[in-house]
């Protein structure tokens, strides 16, 4: 056999779709020799083309045991790697790489980005610190990193802004070094401070858009001919960036412009649209469905463990009063805030890639290393004297896996006016994993599968959920509190209609929203845009 005349079939047959053509005539060249890299490299890529990760990632190994040295293929194998069991391989890849190279500042910081990505966040700030003491090129860049992983795993906002300004003083004109000192007061609810910042960046650089449109959300504008809004409108005319538009949308909204702050929403949701997977209704609807009959009431019974922790969860519709909500909690002396916690829409991505299906397959000792995987992040974050409010608004898909993992779970949803809900929606920039986000009549049909799904929770979980009313609370404060912390277990404290004094972080949307004393003027904020587009909200929630 002749080698590379087999190779370069094998390639022939890859350029045209034929992926398990190809990948046979790359293991016949295997077989002949066992060591041939470009075999290997082409398996990888077959591999890559017929979704097989697990074998991709196998001849992946094959190429580091023959060439320990490379960076190359351990980037390659990190690209592929996303389960835990995974991540670990790579973490023991890179340990045994900078036994072989322990001066190698690239190594020391991609290993210190597979740690973080791993969860081991102490670790790898020492590794990024490493980089530096290594001579990595931009450090400044390194410092922000590990100002990243500080202020957004560990929760140590000092340590976060000292690395930051760490940061400034390896480079004085470090943009991102100020916009994310702006971004801490910001969370900490410093509007001056935040302000400054963001300005300071802007005299940097006039084109820095991120630091512009914080600027503009950090402030309230009536007046049209605000300098700012003023600079907003100059750049939209020349960007079509998402987050420019809708800055410049929710600041004529408050003008009352409301025609043309529908025109700027519509033009940054159409640019997400395009770069995001189409909404499907009937194939989101069927995801729906499957989650409901997977987890029924037979499959808790066969699988509810016997725990007496009692976490809390505040989840809902984005845009519903789950921060306010969590920021009430937080100004009772029993709870702790922690935020939009990702632990469990990462486990699913992991674990369970195609949720709700492999639900069946789901053991005790799954749910029992699960729950003790939470609780040991909850304590190393956040200590353990406390009761932790867990506020991912979309947990609310998870609701079956984690009632089954802390059965004494106690479950807050909190409801709004849907045309409210959708409305505040469409005028928020959201990622791709909210595609509905872009559409207002894709956001109503999701609220309405939304609704039936937290009304299939109450009907197995009962009075372990709560359903807090986002009008009803702004209105009747006292009552909807009085109530919710009785459901809690927890007696009534008066620094709950005071939260807004608050010197805690906030990671939401809503950063600003929360820091005022309690108002109704949100009730109703869809209607100016009803009117303008009726046929949007009547239909919206059908399906």
């Amino acid at each position: 056999m002749n080698i590379n005349n087999t190779l370069s079939a094998a390639l022939r047959a890859y350029n045209v779709g034929e992926y398990e053509q190809s990948r046979g005539l790359l293991h016949k060249v295997l077989v002949a020799d066992a060591r041939n890299q470009p075999a290997l490299w082409g398996l990888v890529r077959v591999c890559d083309a017929l979704a097989k990760a697990d074998d991709a990632i196998g001849y992946l190994r094959q190429l580091l045991w023959l060439l320990p040295d490379s960076l190359a293929v351990l980037d390659a194998l990190l690209q592929r790697c996303h389960t835990p069991i995974h991540l670990g391989i790579v973490v023991l890849s890179y340990e045994t790489f900078l036994v072989r190279n322990p001066r190698s500042a690239t190594g020391h910081y991609n290993y210190a980005y597979v740690l973080s990505r791993a969860g081991q966040h102490a670790l790898a700030v020492t590794a990024y610190q490493k980089a530096i003491e290594l001579g990595a090129e931009r450090p400044e860049e390194i410092e922000l990193n590990i100002a990243t992983v500080f202020a957004e795993r560990l929760r140590d906002d000092l340590a976060a802004e000292q690395h930051l300004r760490q940061a400034i003083n390896l480079n004085a004109n470090y943009v991102p070094a100020y916009f994310n000192l702006g971004c801490l007061a910001e969370q900490q609810g410093d509007r001056g401070r935040a302000q400054a910042q963001f300005a300071h960046c802007l005299t940097l650089d006039p084109t820095y858009l991120p630091a512009l449109v914080r600027l503009a959300d950090a402030q309230h504008f009536s007046d049209p001919q605000a300098p700012v809004l003023v600079k907003l409108r100059q750049q939209a005319l020349e960007s079509g960036d998402p987050d420019l538009h809708f800055a410049l949308g929710r600041a004529l909204e408050q003008c009352g412009d409301f025609t043309a702050a529908l025109n700027h929403f519509d033009i940054a949701n159409a640019a997400d649209q395009a770069a995001y997977l189409p909404y499907e209704p009937a194939v989101v609807a069927a995801q729906f469905d499957a989650i409901k009959a997977r987890f029924d009431v037979r499959w808790h019974r066969q699988h509810r463990r016997v725990d007496d922790v009692v976490p809390v969860f505040v989840c809902g519709m984005f845009r519903s009063g789950s921060t306010l909500v969590e920021q009430i909690l937080a100004a009772h002396s029993a709870f702790t805030p922690a935020g939009e916690r990702e632990f469990f829409s990462r486990l699913v991505a992991a674990e369970l890639p195609d949720y709700p299906a492999g639900g069946e397959f789901i053991t005790s000792a799954h749910l029992q290393q699960w729950a003790a995987r939470y609780q040991l992040e909850s304590e190393r974050v956040f200590g353990r004297d406390t009761r932790l409010t867990d506020k991912r608004p979309d947990n609310f898909l998870y609701l079956g896996l984690i009632k089954a993992m802390f059965p004494a779970a106690k479950i807050i949803v909190t409801q709004r006016a849907w045309q409210d809900i959708a409305w505040s929606i469409y005028a928020t920039r959201f990622g791709p994993g909210q595609h509905y986000a872009t559409d207002l009549g894709a956001i109503g049909h999701y609220i309405g599968l939304q609704a039936d799904l937290i009304a299939h929770w109450q009907k197995l979980f009962g009075d372990d959920m709560c359903v807090v009313d986002y009008e009803l609370l702004v209105t009747s404060p006292q009552a909807v509190i009085t109530h919710l912390l009785e459901f809690l277990g927890e007696p009534w404290e008066d620094n709950c209609l005071r939260f807004n004094a608050l010197n805690n972080t906030v990671r939401t949307e809503s950063v600003w929203q929360v820091r005022q004393p309690l108002y109704t003027s949100s009730v109703g904020r869809s209607k100016p845009f009803v009117a303008l587009r009726p046929t949007a909200f009547t239909d919206g929630q059908s399906g």
